[in-house]
């Protein structure tokens, strides 16, 4: 209870108390998690100016908040220049920027709470595992139940089918991981088993492709690093038959996306690109091309101007590349690279450095924020995900926790 003596932790209690409601929240009613994400920014806000008003030392150079930070100052300053140099008046990133600021501050506060021990650090990682597994229950429950419902792809309250799929496989695959090396228990195999088939059973729900084929392969990873574990050859034989069974009843989904894929390639290779897979390839050879002409970034209008002029010069025009380049070019690292150059690949290629390699260098293993980043990278692949400013708010907070939670990590490597 809250009284005059520890009134000092009233900001500290309300900044936790939001950090751990947004995820199992964010899946169902995006909008409510996206208040609380900013009411957790807020209230660390304030925690950080008093706590250096009162001369105590607050670390600003958390890598993982940095690499946020990085991001957000990336994409703010390329949509100043976009917006007052170049006139831009087209898709920005002011919001993407300043939630990827947000996420630092958050980060930088949550973090000091838990090294200068002002809330009990124990009670932190509980509250941290269970809001992990809410997210993981109410997410699951809520496509089960629009599955039941409607005929249409499992969106969940997100709205966006393919961001749902992405956003979904971090956070169970997170999960999956925190199972397979810090849970010690008599039902981690059980918990491991329920997750991955329920999880797989949901991504076939949305019908993204590119989630369909990463997830499972990212699920046969860890299904395998859970047999080098125990080494019990029988359950992963269970484990291995029911994933079949998952795939199984997706039979007809995943039959319409092979065939769909198929058709669309081989389209493509008649040079007809008018179909999802086919304006993908040739967003990203253009894409490349604009880089080569503009490697310290430009405007989205300049880049699109050039792909646009390039098409009609290959008798292109009616591609439907130049519908979706006002998007983006539906590949991370090509999207970056075609507006902000050279020094938007570098920033990317730390913020994966940081998530992944230094994870697994600092800890000797994958651990569960360095298979949420190896999902995001792989995604990608085919999409652009860091830029979302839905995604930004989760997975900087699916960080924060994970983090948190890996202080106490029994490892089993």
């Amino acid at each position: 209870m809250l009284n005059r003596n520890n009134l000092h932790l009233l900001l500290p209690c309300l900044a936790f108390a939001s950090l751990v409601s947004i995820l199992p929240l964010a899946f169902v009613y995006e909008k409510g998690g996206r208040v609380l994400f900013y009411y957790c920014a807020y209230f660390s806000l304030t925690g950080l100016v008093l706590d250096a008003f009162k001369k105590k030392t607050i670390n600003l150079k958390n890598s993982k908040a940095l690499a946020m930070l990085m991001l957000g100052v990336m994409f703010i300053g390329w949509s100043l220049y976009a917006k007052y140099y170049d006139g831009e008046a087209g898709e920005l990133y002011f919001t993407a920027g300043k939630r990827c600021a947000l996420a630092f501050i958050i980060m930088t506060y949550i973090f000091y709470l838990y090294r200068e021990k002002v809330l009990d650090n124990a009670l932190i990682i509980k509250c941290c595992a269970i809001s992990l597994v809410l997210a993981f229950i109410t997410s699951s429950s809520f496509a089960f139940i629009q599955a039941l419902t409607s005929p249409e792809r499992v969106v969940l309250g997100i709205n966006r089918a393919t961001l749902t799929a992405y956003a979904y496989s971090a956070v169970t695959l997170a999960l999956i991981t925190w199972i397979l090396y810090s849970v010690e228990s008599h039902y981690k195999k059980l918990y491991f088993l329920a997750v991955a088939i329920i999880s797989l059973g949901v991504i076939m729900l949305t019908q993204t492709r590119s989630a369909m084929v990463i997830h499972t392969l990212l699920l046969a990873y860890l299904t395998f690093r859970l047999f080098t574990l125990t080494r019990n050859i029988k359950f992963i034989g269970f484990v291995a038959l029911l994933m079949l069974v998952a795939v199984g009843l997706s039979y007809k989904v995943i039959e319409t996306r092979f065939d769909t894929s198929v058709q669309e390639y081989h389209d493509y290779q008649q040079g007809n690109d008018r179909t999802s897979l086919g304006s993908r390839f040739t967003m990203w050879k253009t894409g490349i091309l604009s880089f080569e002409q503009a490697p310290f970034g430009q405007s989205q209008t300049e880049r699109n101007q050039f792909i646009t002029h390039y098409l009609d010069a290959h008798n292109n025009k009616d591609s439907w590349a130049i519908i979706y380049i006002k998007v983006h070019l539906h590949n991370e690292f090509i999207q970056y690279a075609s507006l902000f150059g050279v020094l938007g690949v570098l920033v990317l290629l730390y913020f994966f450095y940081i998530f992944i390699i230094a994870e697994y260098k600092r800890n000797g293993s994958l651990t569960p924020i360095a298979m949420a980043a190896i999902a995001i990278l792989l995604y990608g692949m085919t999409d652009v995900v860091l830029t979302s400013i839905e995604f930004i708010a989760m997975f900087s907070v699916l960080v924060v926790m994970l983090t948190l939670m890996g202080n106490k990590e029994t490892k089993r490597r």
